[in-house]
């Protein structure tokens, strides 16, 4: 069995995908705002840390360095690069939210989506 055995049916790995600009995280941020019982996954990235951004909140804002560790020890479920930066889902927080039975909301690049689809059944 996999790590990650999606054809569990609870919890649920819901993942909005689409490309850069297309509102994933409007999406998001709608759904947070009426207090949806998910855990929203934070997304690790190398790109700089915008004005009001908060480091583990918005993103996990990484060194290349990090990130390619990251990378190293197969700790992300899955990464691209967009836009000249390193995006991708730690897994351990997915593990985490499975093991309390929460469902789990994954928002990603279509590259990225690519590889979460090779992972299921």
């Amino acid at each position: 069995m996999s790590e990650f055995d999606l054809r569990k049916p609870n919890p649920l790995l819901i993942v909005i995908s689409g490309p850069s600009g297309v509102g994933k995280d409007s999406v998001v941020q709608r759904m947070k705002e009426r207090e949806f019982p998910f855990h929203f996954v934070v997304t690790a990235t190398t790109r700089g840390r915008r004005e009001n951004e908060v480091h583990g909140r918005d993103y996990f804002f990484l060194s290349k360095d990090e990130f390619a560790n990251m990378i190293e020890a197969n700790e992300l479920i899955e990464y691209a690069i967009v836009y000249g930066d390193y995006k991708g889902i730690p897994k351990a927080q997915v593990r985490d939210a499975f093991a309390s039975g929460k469902d789990v909301i994954m928002r990603i690049d279509v590259q990225g989506a690519e590889t979460v689809r090779k992972l299921a059944p």
